[in-house]
């Protein structure tokens, strides 16, 4: 049975793009953009859609801070990096604009589910995640495929597996989201599906 990898990078990259070992191997040239306003700020979500990818060593480049990380393992981060991975991966990259310079907030937290999924799908339990926003941005990599150590059940490998997860995001200790996004995993892509906003979030302009 398929076990999905759903990890994030908001704890570790402020403008995350893959390294050279990611090969891109169906990208799609359509980034959802959207720009919402809260208490002290404005932030905008934009979505890099990259489709299949495969990579030895599932690493990546902070744009801003010249950083390179990788995928890690498991969740605790000492089990090394993601070997072999091949599937689909996506990014959200937040982006702030702060009305003054000690306005809006200092971290993220995201709180994700599995809503619905492929009977191939083990899913994971929900996660809980946190991160200090740097330098007014952070990015979530989103990945959902498989390595050597996990391979895909080859069952009626023709209609790929897939999963509906739910996420939200919370800014500082608020309690409740400031978004609800729903997202569907594949292994050709990762899409998100729709975005609703928090009763304290206004939609502006992307």
């Amino acid at each position: 049975m398929l076990q999905p990898s759903r990890r994030s990078f908001l704890g570790t990259l402020a403008a995350a793009v893959p390294a050279a070992g990611i090969v891109v191997k169906q990208k799609s040239n359509a980034d959802p953009a959207f720009r919402f306003a809260v208490a002290g700020c404005e932030f905008d979500l934009t979505v890099k859609p990259y489709g299949k990818i495969s990579s030895d060593d599932f690493a990546f480049i902070d744009e801003k801070t010249k950083r390179r990380f990788c995928m890690p393992a498991n969740s605790t981060n000492d089990g090394g990096c993601v070997a072999g991975f091949r599937g689909a991966m996506s990014i959200a990259l937040y982006q702030f604009h702060r009305s003054f310079p000690t306005s809006g907030p200092c971290r993220i937290r995201e709180h994700v589910i599995t809503i619905d999924h492929d009977n191939r799908i083990n899913p994971h339990p929900p996660v809980e995640e946190y991160v200090a926003i740097e330098q007014d941005a952070a990015s979530d990599i989103q990945a959902f495929g498989f390595t050597p150590e996990n391979p895909l059940d080859t069952r009626s490998t023709f209609v790929s597996p897939w999963a509906l997860m739910r996420q939200d995001i919370y800014f500082d200790d608020q309690k409740a989201p400031v978004l609800i996004l729903h997202w569907k995993h594949s292994l050709e892509t990762i899409v998100l599906v729709d975005v609703i906003p928090g009763d304290k979030t206004r939609v502006m302009a992307a």
